[in-house]
């Protein structure tokens, strides 16, 4: 069952800053059932605080991924973690034919925000089109995807399997991100594309 919500609810973006014991957590190669019961009080926590500030609508703050662009690689194989040449950051990049890997693994966090929070609710994923933009590389890419249309194309199903089953937890509002939409304000940008509309 979902949440009757304002015209205009308020929320958070999605994501919200972590604090030190949840960015340690986040670093950890693998939890134990100790560190399962305290990223669940540190959700509950960030659930409460954004309840106590009125918000009508309030998310985990995504702090259970590690990646919010990586998350896709909990979904499906077919992705390397490697270092980024431009930067020396992680890195996920596609590398292989996308294959289902864990289907539910967003709609776990969907279940557990539910059970804690006592207004609407809201999970994130990031669009297609933004996955394209970060994890399809030109060379690294080519053999599994020749064409970054080709890897957003295949993008699309493991999202798409997540969102229903988020729909049958009775979450209230499904974002789906892609930030470089804004970017299209700006006749700079714009005229780096053969047609922008």
């Amino acid at each position: 069952m979902t949440t009757m919500l304002p015209l205009f609810p308020a929320s958070v973006v999605g994501s919200m800053p972590r604090p030190l014991h949840v960015r340690e957590l986040i670093e950890k190669p693998a939890w134990d059932e100790a560190d399962e019961r305290a990223m669940d009080a540190a959700i509950r926590y960030a659930v409460s605080m954004q309840e106590f500030a009125g918000l009508d609508v309030v998310t985990d703050g995504e702090w259970r991924r590690r990646s919010y662009i990586g998350v896709i690689a909990e979904l499906a194989h077919g992705f390397t973690l490697e270092v980024n040449p431009a930067d020396g950051r992680p890195w996920t990049v596609v590398t292989d034919k996308l294959a289902p890997k864990a289907p539910g693994f967003i709609a776990a966090e969907a279940k557990f925000l539910k059970s804690v929070a006592h207004v609407g609710t809201k999970i994130t994923l990031p669009a297609p089109g933004l996955l394209g933009e970060r994890l399809w590389d030109a060379e690294r890419s080519k053999k599994a995807y020749p064409k970054r249309e080709d890897f957003v194309r295949a993008c699309v199903a493991p999202l798409r399997r997540e969102i229903e089953l988020i729909q049958k937890i009775g979450i209230d509002v499904v974002q789906i991100d892609d930030p470089h939409l804004c970017l299209f304000v700006d006749p700079d940008v714009r005229r780096g594309y053969d047609d922008p509309d």
